[in-house]
């Protein structure tokens, strides 16, 4: 689909859609649910937000093409604490990958993640910074359970100075 035209429609429970236009009456729609981000964000980062989801919606893998063998794993599963984990690392216009990772708990593979992504931000700084995610942990089956975005790193090392 060409996209011709973007509208960004909320709502009075704070919820906003992004809405991208194309030909023949075709739309996508990405909605946000929350209290209304548009003040702090303004529309430009609303739309680079909404391409960013549909981007990582877009790489999932979906049960019809897995193996019949994972196909028959319970996904809805939460992974172990102490299972390996893989941390995914936005460099630049690519991704890097650390596979294996072990953590105690939850809580420490967000620390980490965190701790990640603000170290991203002093290497993204002289490239004038980046929108999106910055860091996503996946567990063993391949699900991602957590996601820091370049924001929330900018709050939390602004909060830390």
């Amino acid at each position: 689909m060409q996209v011709l035209d973007t509208q960004i429609v909320s709502n009075s429970e704070g919820v906003v859609t992004v809405e991208f236009l194309g030909e023949g009456g075709e739309k996508i729609a990405v909605t946000m649910a929350g209290s209304d981000p548009r003040p702090t964000y303004g529309d430009t980062a609303l739309i680079d937000r909404a391409k960013e989801m549909m981007v990582q919606c877009a790489v999932f893998e979906t049960v019809e093409h897995r193996s019949a063998q994972e196909s028959n794993r319970d996904f809805s599963e939460p992974a172990k604490p102490d299972s390996p984990f893989t941390f995914e690392y936005r460099d630049h216009d690519g991704m890097r990958q650390l596979k294996g990772v072990e953590f105690p708990n939850l809580d420490a593979v967000h620390d980490e993640a965190l701790r990640s992504a603000i170290d991203l931000l002093d290497d993204t700084a002289a490239e004038g910074g980046q929108q999106g995610w910055a860091v996503r942990v996946r567990d063993a089956n391949g699900k991602i359970v957590l996601a820091i975005d370049f924001d929330e790193a900018k709050r939390k090392k602004a909060a830390a100075e």
